[in-house]
């Protein structure tokens, strides 16, 4: 069976079954685990499936916003790990970037202890977060609210970033690449994530490392635009930019 055949088989399994593990896909197409491990990979850049422990979980091309609350559960250790690393960079006195990713808004937790930080965000949650830890004061964009993302985006969030400079801003992402450096599936959260970049002094890409090598439809940057990239994997030195 051709790889296109084989995929277009695994869409069609997905879109009747929304969720399946890769022992299934494996008794059904009579395929090896590494050949169906690949094949989801290739439609999970192609932004048509969200793979998940063991298996895989189909996405609705007209709605591709995958659930906060599944994302927070993704990579839990990774994530936690990242928010760690991420931490000593932020001081008293600063301005952040934070995007509406489960990443970043894990690391909105452990902003404690602070006695003045002013956050800027588009994430709804990261927002709700802040707004209960003392010594931090929120700015949230408003705009279009992605309702399964947590996240408000378009022209509206975009007008309102762009009146601000901050030190750090924090971000994550879909995928990122050596030679073509930072992407994401969704257009409007891209846009937004640009903005970002162009007005902080620095920019830390938080980055579990499933995310390392993958290229998304939506670039965001090149990689000469981020200042520091915060993975749980090894970064070879292609990264190095």
């Amino acid at each position: 069976m051709l790889p296109l055949e084989r995929q277009n088989k695994i869409l069609k399994i997905l879109e009747d079954r929304q969720v399946v593990t890769v022992e299934e896909l494996c008794a059904l197409l009579y395929s090896s685990g590494a050949t169906i491990r690949r094949d989801l990979q290739v439609l999970e850049n192609s932004g048509v499936i969200r793979r998940t422990h063991g298996g895989a979980m189909h996405i609705d091309v007209g709605a591709q916003d995958f659930p906060m609350t599944l994302r927070e559960q993704e990579n839990f250790g990774a994530k936690e790990f990242l928010t760690q690393k991420a931490l000593p960079l932020i001081k008293d006195g600063q301005t952040l970037f934070m995007d509406s990713s489960s990443t970043v808004c894990r690391l909105a937790r452990r902003l404690t202890g602070f006695q003045r930080l002013r956050v800027i965000t588009n994430g709804l949650k990261t927002a709700s977060i802040l707004a209960e830890i003392d010594g931090v004061e929120v700015y949230s964009t408003g705009g279009r609210l992605r309702d399964n993302a947590m996240s408000f985006t378009g022209t509206q969030a975009i007008q309102f970033v762009q009146m601000f400079n901050a030190d750090y801003a924090f971000i994550s992402c879909r995928g990122v690449d050596p030679e073509v450096g930072v992407t994401d599936s969704d257009e409007s959260e891209a846009n937004l994530k640009r903005v970002y970049i162009q007005n902080a002094k620095r920019v830390v890409l938080l980055c579990d490392s499933s995310k390392l090598g993958q290229r998304f439809f939506c670039k965001i940057s090149p990689l000469e635009s981020i200042w520091k990239i915060i993975t749980n994997g090894h970064l070879s030195g292609e990264y190095n930019r």
